[in-house]
């Protein structure tokens, strides 16, 4: 019932603003437009190898910005030993390389600092904790940090954008007790508040992204302004999984008009995840109705992609709708469970690339 309220307000702002046409829809998309996720498949690939030709394929396809996670857990596994860097160096030096720009989502929190202990989706206890790692990531890799000083045969790009965590509505990414399902938005928000001092302390030019919202996501950003988030945040983010392109640009609409209410009508908007998965004919056919609308054929992958970076290039200025990340860049196309297992631009399997047809379309419509 909740995905039939949200798909009809969605309905409603789509033929409210229809597209002027096909015409219309060459528009030049802004500069870091074109993203897409680094997870899944990608990520458990074997050896450096492979992982090198997949960054290099990544610049040669127009991918001009990646959004993977830097895992507070993975880095800082103790409180008080040393932090392990090694593997964001290694994402840092692969971005560097090849041109491509980082939305790095600050995430997971390492089991001593766990308010929960046990659960996987657990806040951290003190807001403090996780800003001083996200204090420590911009003396990294922020302008003038330390990775630069020891890495002088790279190009300086330091990073100046900061997602501070993801989906903190869900108890996957932000688990709160039963009785206490509403806190999430009065937590986050502290959470928010002490990273983005402890990030602008260090990079006051950096910009703070804020977690994404998934589903209504509108609705989800306006509990985040009542719980204090005016202020702290420089762009709003969505997550939304839809089986028409232009819903993603009505949701835009929608957090637009939040925003707007909040008097902050001039920060950007960013699509952080999207996909329509080529599922169709490998997984048996999905039980939820938005679930048989949302994945599709291989070609349907394709065509879907095409005209959702058309819309959204259309729409980028009057929606201040400045980049759609992709989800996701590879996938491993097996398994009967998971349509995400579909949603790659490539196939990664054994250490094998196979570009998908939806490669071939993000390809055309990022170099066009």
């Amino acid at each position: 019932m909740k995905r039939l309220v949200i798909l009809a307000a969605l309905a409603a702002m789509l033929l409210a603003a229809a597209p002027a046409g096909a015409a219309t829809r060459a528009a030049r998309a802004p500069g870091m437009f074109y993203g897409v996720m680094w997870d899944r498949a990608a990520t458990v690939t074997p050896g450096p190898d492979v992982t090198d030709e997949q960054w290099a394929l990544m610049a040669r396809s127009g991918v001009e910005s990646v959004r993977l996670v830097f895992s507070w857990a993975n880095a800082q596994p103790t409180a008080d030993g040393p932090l392990d860097f090694s593997d964001i160096d290694e994402k840092v030096d692969l971005a560097t390389s090849n041109g491509i720009r980082l939305l790095p989502v600050i995430l997971y929190t390492p089991d001593w600092a766990k308010r929960y202990p046990g659960r996987f989706g657990s806040p951290p206890e003190s807001a403090s904790d996780y800003a001083a790692f996200a204090r420590r990531l911009v003396e990294r890799y922020g302008p003038g940090g330390t990775f630069w000083t020891e890495h002088p045969e790279l190009p300086a790009r330091p990073l100046r954008e900061w997602q501070i965590w993801n989906e903190p509505h869900f108890d996957f990414y932000w688990y709160v007790p039963e009785s206490r399902k509403e806190s999430w938005a009065r937590q986050y928000v502290q959470l928010l508040r002490q990273a983005r001092a402890a990030i602008k302390g260090v990079d006051p030019g950096a910009k703070i992204v804020l977690a994404a919202f998934a589903d209504a996501s509108w609705r989800v950003l306006e509990k985040a302004y009542r719980a204090g988030a005016r202020g702290l945040f420089d762009v709003a983010t969505i997550n939304l999984f839809t089986g028409r392109p232009g819903f993603v640009i009505a949701a835009t609409r929608l957090t637009r008009r939040v925003l707007k209410s909040h008097h902050e009508p001039r920060k950007p908007i960013w699509v952080t995840e999207t996909t329509f998965p080529a599922g169709r004919g490998r997984v048996p056919r999905p039980r939820e109705d938005w679930q048989r609308q949302w994945y599709t054929t291989d070609a349907g992958m394709a065509k879907r992609l095409t005209e959702l970076y058309a819309l959204g290039a259309e729409n980028s200025a009057r929606l201040l709708l400045r980049r759609i990340y992709w989800y996701t860049w590879g996938s491993s196309y097996q398994g009967r469970d998971d349509l995400f297992d579909y949603a790659g631009l490539v196939r990664i399997t054994g250490g094998v690339t196979t570009p998908r047809p939806s490669l071939r379309a993000y390809r055309r419509s990022a170099l066009r």
